[in-house]
């Protein structure tokens, strides 16, 4: 418990969550910031600009939270949202917390599909729905189907297609391509499970341990579901149509060879922000 007499204003607060967070967080004062300034509905650069009082509610309220993160909680799921793309999405523990990575993926999509008319897009494994929102936003009136094994899931994503006035995505409860049998996509993509959990270090562990496994672990080494998605795109692409996915810093070449093997063709690796390698994109001619 903290003694409510030392911690009547937002600084001394934010000086104990700092406190707390400091040995499982880089920015510890950043994610106090964040969680304090959520329980008051204010624009965090007011804690530097005026001194704030506290309520006995919101202090009871913070150190609940603060003690939730200290446990490994992400702080997207505490405050129940993540801005991706500058947009806020609504998070739980239900899907993964977006990670910047994540764009790259939607980048080389809008360049890939910039030009050309109501696209037909497959997504696979859409959890928060993020991929499929921001490239219903930028492409021009794309046709999207965006499915996941997770019902759960996709109530998350169908309500923030909601809260952008989407109506059009087309939500989807299927196992990979379990509920498909003769469609055809100009594009299908996916930012699958690619984590091999046995690789992890402990603190690695700590810090995704509260997302769900069924969205971050795979088997073989972290590469079984990029593999079966690899072998089995290529019947539901259009002539030309193209597989572009994200994957593992250290997949990029297994990924490669898979593509070569099913037949892909114009293959090309990207790297994200870190220079480390993360999505790999191919395109498939019908013959």
């Amino acid at each position: 418990m903290i003694e409510e007499s030392s911690l009547r204003n937002a600084e001394s607060l934010i000086r104990f969550g700092t406190e707390k967070l400091s040995s499982i967080s880089d920015v510890p004062r950043l994610e106090a910031e964040v969680l304090l300034s959520n329980l008051l509905k204010i624009n965090p650069i007011k804690f530097h600009t005026e001194d704030i009082g506290i309520s006995p509610n919101v202090m009871d309220k913070f150190e609940s939270m603060i003690e939730s993160r200290f446990k490994g909680i992400p702080i997207a799921y505490l405050i129940g949202k993540k801005e991706f793309w500058s947009l806020s999405f609504e998070i739980n523990s239900s899907v993964l917390v977006p990670r910047p990575e994540t764009e790259l993926l939607i980048e080389n999509a809008i360049e890939l599909l910039k030009d050309q008319e109501s696209p037909k897009i497959l997504e696979l494994g859409t959890g928060s729905g993020i991929v499929s929102i921001v490239l219903h936003k930028e492409l021009l009136s794309p046709e999207i189907t965006a499915t996941d094994i997770s019902s759960e899931a996709l109530y998350v994503a169908k309500n923030n297609a909601h809260k952008y006035r989407i109506t059009d995505i087309n939500f989807l409860v299927s196992d990979w391509f379990s509920e498909f049998k003769n469609e055809k996509y100009d594009l299908i993509i996916s930012n699958p499970p690619y984590v091999d959990k046995t690789k992890l270090s402990n603190e690695e562990l700590f810090s995704i341990g509260m997302e769900p496994d069924i969205a971050l672990y795979s088997e073989n080494d972290g590469t079984s579901d990029l593999e079966f998605i690899i072998r089995n795109s290529s019947m539901f692409l259009e002539h030309g149509g193209w597989l572009m996915l994200e994957h593992g810093y250290d997949q990029a070449d297994y990924c490669m060879r898979e593509m070569r093997t099913a037949g892909y063709s114009k293959i090309k690796k990207s790297k994200d922000i870190q220079d480390i390698p993360r999505t790999i994109s191919g395109t498939f001619l019908n013959e």
